[in-house]
């Protein structure tokens, strides 16, 4: 009966030791824990984040990594290749026409349409007084779809009725080509000005609409919550949440509709008129004047590309805290 009772008794003080043994354990793997969490973020915030380099992935540290983007790369580099590629691409397209002559008929040459340049834009301003009209159109058209769209686009996240009827008209819109209205839009609106800034518009309204109605639904909800806990009312929530989350959104959606405007120019100088570089680009086809028409081309394609080279400027300007 003793051996019993002394047995229960040890088990008792074992069972107390193994507790306290376990007890013991947690505690010293919990406290390493801290320690670790305690020098990881004493490292964090010694780092300098405007000392900081561009990311780029290490295949020693980081594995066999598929996706490798982020590689250091120098400004002067990038300038140097994209300079290279585009002199190959004129020289290539030069010894095709010396290769082949008859080819100039159908392709031109880097010469002849550079005479056509000089005669065009140097010589004279027959070019310029083109740019100009088109530059004025491509603006106008862009600058009132830029506002009706960021209009549009934050009424549709903000009222799901709105959204119900719009979004399908968008979707649907979205999907035709500028040159399957041209007719409709010169029979309600005829060939003055105002069917070529139409025509721009529409093309520039739909595809800016749905991006920034997307950069508007990613919001981060959190922000959203936190707002409405701390009181905020809608205008507050307007102007100090929803704006400054879908900025970057809304420079995007306009750099999108600058080379969409660029690419509607010419459906759009089709309503009428025989002033500006689509219209020019037309007439140069139509009387099968390869030179004068890869000319027109050419310009439209550099003032796109200046364009877009201002606005990525400015986006970068004023989007540094992303």
């Amino acid at each position: 009966m003793k051996d019993k009772k002394s047995n229960a008794f040890l088990d008792f003080f074992k069972n107390i030791e193994k507790k306290r043994d376990d007890f013991k354990l947690k505690r010293a793997e919990a406290k390493k824990v801290k320690q670790q969490n305690s020098a990881f973020e004493k490292e964090v915030q010694s780092i300098d984040v405007y000392e900081l380099t561009r990311p780029y992935n290490d295949p020693n540290k980081t594995g066999n990594i598929k996706v490798r983007d982020f590689t250091p790369w120098d400004r002067w580099k990038n300038l140097l290749v994209g300079l290279v590629a585009v002199i190959a691409f004129f020289v290539l397209w030069w010894l095709i026409t010396v290769i082949d002559p008859t080819l100039t008929s159908m392709i031109s040459s880097p010469q002849l349409v550079w005479d056509s340049f000089y005669r065009y834009g140097i010589e004279s301003n027959f070019l310029w007084i083109h740019l100009g009209w088109s530059l004025s159109r491509i603006l106008i058209g862009y600058a009132i779809a830029t506002v009706t769209s960021i209009i549009v686009a934050f009424l549709m996240a903000w009222y799901k009725p709105f959204r119900a009827i719009i979004d399908p008209f968008i979707q649907f819109l979205r999907c035709i080509p500028p040159l399957a209205y041209i007719t409709i839009v010169i029979v309600v609106l005829g060939t003055d000005e105002q069917s070529k800034y139409f025509v721009i518009w529409m093309a520039c309204f739909l595809s800016m609409t749905v991006t920034i109605y997307q950069g508007i639904r990613n919001v981060d909800m959190t922000l959203i919550k936190a707002s409405y806990t701390f009181g905020a009312k809608d205008k507050d929530l307007f102007i100090d949440v929803m704006m400054p989350s879908s900025f970057p959104f809304i420079l995007t959606a306009m750099r999108l509709g600058v080379g969409i405007a660029l690419t509607t120019l010419i459906a759009a100088e089709l309503t009428g008129g025989s002033l500006g570089f689509g219209a020019f680009v037309n007439n140069q086809m139509g009387t099968l004047n390869v030179n004068n028409a890869l000319m027109g081309v050419f310009v439209i394609g550099i003032v796109g590309i200046v364009m877009d080279k201002i606005l990525l400027l400015v986006e970068k300007r004023l989007t540094r805290w992303k």
